[in-house]
């Protein structure tokens, strides 16, 4: 496959129908898949399920689909602290920066990193799984965030499917998202996500 081929809207047209075949459980799975594998953008699954499926429809299930992932990954990483095998981590400094990170977060700043598509959400899941963070203001803050983050993205899916030129709806998708940009900088900076994860 070339990168010729990703621009075609035939291909995407024929990806599209495969997809539907499957049923309704098939958009659920592609959003999980991206918290298996963080190198799958997220924002081009949940445009394709809004595609297909129409708005909510679309929005619904890639916003289960990605709190599932998120919660499976979440549980695992906390399974493996809950044996001990977090112990045998702390030999590694990183390690201790990321829980000493995890420590200093409130609920409120998760809500607003899990709006921001620019937060790393495999790490998210990793760094709040291995560290003794309460499961329950994890698990909610992420759930109130993602909903903003992924209506933002059935959002712009949305455009997609306008028959007309609706010159405000582009000028609105253009504005949020160089708002979203200019916040999640500053939200990355503020909260020291990056250098955590990179660590």
């Amino acid at each position: 496959m070339n990168f010729a081929q990703w621009l075609d809207p035939y291909f995407w047209n024929d990806v599209a129908n495969r997809i539907e075949n499957f049923g309704i459980l098939a958009p659920i799975f592609l959003a999980m898949l991206e918290s298996l594998i963080p190198a799958l953008p997220l924002v081009l699954i949940v445009i394709l399920n809004v595609n297909i499926y129409g708005l909510w429809v679309g929005f619904l299930t890639s916003y289960a689909g990605t709190m599932l992932g998120a919660t499976i990954m979440f549980l695992f990483y906390r399974t493996i602290s809950y044996y001990g095998l977090h112990e045998k981590l702390h030999k590694f400094n990183s390690t201790d920066k990321i829980i000493a990170w995890v420590n200093r977060q409130s609920m409120p700043v998760i809500i607003v990193l899990s709006m921001l598509p620019s937060t790393p959400s495999s790490f998210m899941n990793l760094a709040f799984g291995l560290a003794q963070y309460s499961k329950r203001k994890y698990l909610i803050g992420i759930a109130i965030g993602k909903i903003v983050m992924i209506g933002m993205f059935a959002f712009f899916g949305s455009v997609f499917q306008a028959k007309e030129n609706q010159v405000w709806i582009y000028a609105v998708g253009i504005m949020l998202l160089v708002i979203t940009y200019l916040v999640s900088t500053y939200m990355n900076k503020k909260t020291g996500i990056n250098d955590a994860s990179s660590k």
